[in-house]
């Protein structure tokens, strides 16, 4: 009996240590920056259309400060995301800006934005269970919600990179879905 028990526990945590040795297996791989800048381009699966809209820009970030996001096709904007709120503007108009101490939304998505993008895997722990694969310099990492509030709206992400993440495929309730890849990397 107690081998049973002894046996029945090790196949319980079993997938938590493979994650967390995939997680440091990643972050082994991985350059985490205090800034980054470079050229994304984006496509948007539309579903309910079966339309996919695609743009592009640049980007920059510096580390747990600011997130600017630069579309310049095909409608140029600007989305800046900070650990306090996210802000978007248009043709130098400000459009919106939303403040993460007042929307848990807001900041759910802003701290999520950040994780992804400056690879900070223990934020992005708590929001997702994650399975891991290193191939040489290469790594990919899928990423499941662990909570309902971002099951709602995220059924699950995936990551891909080497040195610097490259691709995020963003899967989302309802069939949509957007692919962002990165290009032109500099520090």
């Amino acid at each position: 009996m107690r081998y049973g028990f002894a046996l029945w526990l090790m196949v319980l945590l079993a997938p938590s240590a493979l994650a967390e040795s995939g997680y440091q297996a990643v972050e082994a791989l991985m350059e985490s920056p205090a800034s980054l800048q470079g050229r994304f381009e984006q496509v948007k699966h539309l579903a309910s259309l079966d339309t996919e809209i695609q743009s592009s820009g640049r980007f920059a970030y510096e580390q747990d400060v600011e997130i600017s996001w630069h579309t310049q096709v095909p409608i140029e904007s600007l989305l800046r995301l900070t650990p306090n709120q996210i802000t978007s503007e248009q043709d130098g108009t400000l459009l919106s800006q939303l403040e993460t101490r007042s929307n848990p939304v807001v900041e759910l998505f802003s701290e999520i934005f950040f994780g992804v993008m400056t690879a900070r895997w223990d934020k992005l722990d708590k929001h997702f269970s994650a399975e891991t694969h290193v191939s040489g310099s290469d790594w990919r990492a899928t990423l499941i919600p662990r909570e309902a509030r971002v099951k709602r709206v995220i059924s699950r992400v995936e990551l891909q990179g080497d040195r610097n993440l490259r691709q995020v495929l963003l899967y989302e309730e309802g069939g949509d879905w957007t692919r962002i890849q990165f290009h032109d990397l500099q520090q």
